[in-house]
């Protein structure tokens, strides 16, 4: 992939709306105004960071996932475990840090009124090496709905990223991502709680909102990234899968800029 110099304007627009966190719940009836979320940044692409620490949906035919045993390593430590309420059930997502203090996701783990969300990134089992993090705002789409606009941020109450280092992010508008890496590092729900598993497929479709790719995935991997085999630059957040495909919202120019000005809040 190859990001050119400025976000263009696709004419994908979105429809970005923030809430406050009170009380461990969403203030749903003051959403925050903020009508420059969605201003081009001038740029197609963000640095990856490794921070200051020194260390150490669905299966599609076999399960080629493998289970990431050293979590407090690069990239691994970036990504987190999202802990959050509906009602009274309790879900989980998967989460990474696109800024010190800013965690991108999927916006159907944030947008059905959740409450008491949490993020621990490098989460290993019954072990949080990096502590656990609290929500103070949340971003989603209106019409997460709709393809293209499952996406979420959350900001949180430690910028934890200066420690454990963030993802960098592009948007890959116009281009053609087929056979391209999709990498995935994510907490499914159907192995061991708390622990962190990949897998690196290949992009097999991908249109104008949607990637599409063959690799292994399963609930509770909603909202991780989709990155070259690198593992710093994510292209793609992953929100669903069948038997047969899994698919990310893909970072489009207007999604691009949105996270990155969520970032500058």
């Amino acid at each position: 992939m190859t990001p050119a110099t400025a976000a263009p304007t696709t004419g994908l627009d979105i429809r970005p709306v923030g809430y406050n966190i009170v009380d461990g719940r969403q203030d749903l009836d003051n959403p925050i105004t903020n009508t420059d979320i969605t201003a081009d940044t001038g740029t197609t692409i963000t640095e990856a960071s490794n921070g200051s620490y020194r260390t150490p949906r669905k299966v599609i035919d076999d399960d080629d996932r493998q289970q990431v045993e050293e979590t407090r390593t690069s990239p691994y430590r970036r990504v987190g475990q999202i802990t959050f309420q509906t009602g009274t059930d309790s879900y989980i997502c998967t989460g990474w840090l696109i800024s010190p203090d800013t965690v991108a996701t999927a916006g159907h783990c944030l947008a059905d009124n959740s409450s008491n969300i949490t993020f621990s990134p490098g989460r290993n089992g019954s072990v949080n090496p990096f502590g656990t993090q609290t929500a103070t705002q949340v971003w989603y789409d209106q019409d997460f709905g709709q393809e293209g606009r499952d996406w979420g941020a959350i900001k949180l109450d430690k910028p934890v990223g200066d420690n454990v280092g963030w993802f960098g992010i592009t948007s890959t508008d116009g281009e053609d991502l087929v056979s391209d890496d999709a990498r995935i590092i994510g907490y499914p729900g159907d192995k061991p709680s708390g622990t962190l598993w990949q897998h690196t497929g290949k992009v097999t479709a991908s249109d104008a909102r949607r990637v599409t790719y063959n690799t292994d995935t399963f609930g509770g991997q909603s909202g991780s990234a989709v990155t070259d085999e690198t593992g710093d630059i994510a292209y793609g957040i992953h929100v669903a899968g069948t038997s047969e495909k899994n698919w990310a919202t893909r970072i489009t120019g207007e999604l691009f800029n949105t996270l990155v000005n969520i970032t500058r809040q």
